[in-house]
Formats: C-alpha cells, structure tokens, sequence
C-alpha cells in the first residue's frame, strides 16, 4: 500500500495502479480509495467507479459514518462516462439530455432504492462543503438542474471573494467591488482552518471536469491550487493538498496561459510550488494573518451565500418552490417572496 501511496504522490500513476492491484490480490476486501483515483486519472472511468463503490461500502460498514468523498469521486467517474457516451462533446449546461447513468451501486443489499440510500446518506455528513459537493454531484446523476445551481451557489460563496470573475457566465452571478490587488492577497491570506475553500475550488473544479468543460475546471482548479499554497501546515500524508495538482498535471493545465502567483504574495514559480507541495504537503502560514479580518469576512460571507443562493432561485415558478419546500418539509403557503425566503432561509441553515 505505501509502495502504491508513494508512486501516487510523486503522480508515477501506472506505477500506483500495479502496486495497488498487487494489494487487492494479496488482500480482496481491504480499504484502498486510492485505487479509484488513480483509475480515474488514468481514464478508466467505469473501473474507477466500480472501485470507489466497494471501497465506499468498505468504510460505511468499517466506520458507521457515510463514504463521503469516495461517492463523490464515484459520481464524477460516472459522469465522465456520461461524456463519453456523448461522443465526448460537453454536457449540456441544463443537464437536459444526458442519459441515464449506468449507476454503480453501493448499497446492493440494503433492500432500499438508490435514490432514497444516497439522500439518506447525504443528509448524514456533517462537514459542511463536503454534504454540498455530494448534493451537486448526485443531482447532476439525476438530471436535476435546480439542485446543481442550489449546489454551485452554495460552494461558490464558500469560496468567498477568491472566486475567479471569469466564471460569472457560468455561475449565479453575485455583486462584487472592484478589487485590488491587496484585498484579493487578503482574501487568501485568511485562515481556512477546515479546508472550505480548497474543498470548494477542488469540487468545483472536479465537477465541470466531469462534465468536459475544461475551460470552468481550470479555473475552479487553479484558485484550488493556491489555496493549498496557502493551507496552514500542511500535512505531507493527506492527499487533499496534493489533488489539486495531480489535476494540473494530468490536464497539463501550467503552460497554457498566465498563472500568476506573486500577486497573492506566493514567491514560488510552477514547478517550486509543485515539488513543495509533493514533498511537504502545503506551505506553512503565520496562524495570525487576516485575523483581525475574521468577523467582516464571516459577515461578508453570509452576504454573498445570501446573494448566490437568491439569484440560483430567482427564476423559479411557484410550483418550482412549492415541490422543494414540500420535499424539506416546510410550509409551501405565501407570496413568490415569502416562499424564495423562507426557501433561502433553509439553505443557509443547511449551508452552516
């Protein structure tokens, strides 16, 4: 496993899948997500999915805690092969003619319906940003276009002022100053104690991944990139601090055009910032910077999942409003406001 582990962070991927494979024949049923990231990358999408689900039913019954991020790298290999079956092209923005996804199940033999197993389990994740990275995914599965752009709102605005302006076209927009260059250092400089932005950004990024648009991933993997950059102490055994440029690397994503690091205040070129983040795992932080910050940050960041989450509803009808209220069990009387209102209410409460 640690000979696997090793070839894996140093991105030798063929190297990782032999050692892995070398593991499962000595051992049939151990632990081993891993496996299912290096298929990925190694573009076997649907042996990818197929392992991710086993090892996803491995944790599940080891842990008694749900298999958070093994499902949603499962959702994303299966959305990949989505894409393929779509002659490669994009998938349409509105999700409204990709086929049904050949799902690989985990919960075989629960006796319970895949859709009712995976709200279930979703609803039982307690970190925040990973509960609406399963939400996005699993929606996307489900040809639910209302439930991505609930999703993408919600991750955009944990990821604070960072979130790169190109991507306005493709998200709900939010009202946003014109910044300069000292605010948009401060912005990374604050502490991400619980990784909601890195998560965010990686999410976001592996999400439009899946979904072949490259253009989105980029970006979305970039400002992930320097958020690892700016993880406080990393820890070379987590691989979190090291997807983001496993991602890069793999897509090739450096060279092709402007990637300007000195402007947040990182003094590191590609390649630095790449081995530092192989070998250390992140670059270490003063634990103080932007703390005198934290409040407005925290009041900024309310506003702007306010803002998100206001605009990814503004458009729906009342019948739209009324069948989410009812599946969250709310009351589904009132004006248009009332019922976008109190729908908002809920999706912050659920979003802390």
């Amino acid at each position: 496993t640690e000979e696997g582990l090793g070839h894996l962070r140093m991105l030798r991927f063929e190297e990782a899948g032999a050692s892995f494979d070398k593991v499962y024949n000595i051992k049939p049923d151990v632990y081993l997500w891993q496996d299912g990231i290096v298929k990925y990358y190694l573009g076997d999408y649907h042996g990818a999915a197929e392992s991710l689900a086993k090892n996803a039913k491995r944790y599940e019954v080891r842990f008694m805690e749900p298999a958070s991020e093994e499902r949603i790298w499962r959702d994303a290999a299966e959305l990949k092969v989505i894409s393929s079956l779509n002659g490669g092209r994009k998938v349409s923005k509105n999700f409204t003619n990709v086929p049904a996804a050949m799902r690989v199940v985990i919960d075989e033999e629960s006796g319970v319906d895949e859709k009712t197993a995976e709200l279930e389990s979703i609803a039982t994740e307690r970190r925040k940003v990973i509960r609406i990275a399963r939400q996005l995914f699993s929606c996307s599965l489900r040809n639910d276009s209302k439930g991505v752009a609930l999703a993408r709102a919600q991750l955009q605005a944990c990821c604070g002022d960072s979130f790169p302006s190109s991507l306005k076209s493709s998200l709900p927009t939010l009202s946003t100053s014109k910044k300069t260059k000292s605010s948009s250092s401060s912005s990374f400089a604050s502490k991400d104690h619980k990784m909601h932005k890195l998560h965010s950004f990686f999410y976001l990024g592996l999400h439009y991944d899946s979904l072949g648009r490259s253009y989105e991933s980029k970006q979305c993997m970039k400002m992930a990139l320097k958020t690892c950059a700016h993880s406080i102490s990393g820890n070379g055994q987590d691989i979190t601090y090291l997807l983001p440029v496993i991602h890069m690397t793999v897509r090739d994503w450096y060279d092709d055009d402007e990637f300007d690091m000195e402007e947040d205040g990182i003094e590191l070129n590609d390649e630095e910032l790449m081995e530092q983040l192989l070998v250390e795992g992140g670059v270490e932080l003063d634990l103080n910077a932007g703390e005198d910050h934290t409040t407005s940050n925290d009041d900024t960041a309310s506003s702007k999942l306010t803002s998100s989450l206001r605009e990814s509803i503004k458009d729906w009808k009342m019948v739209d409003l009324k069948n989410e209220l009812k599946a969250r069990k709310l009351k589904v009387s009132g004006s248009k406001k009332e019922l976008q209102n109190r729908l908002v209410d809920d999706l912050k409460r659920e979003a802390d």
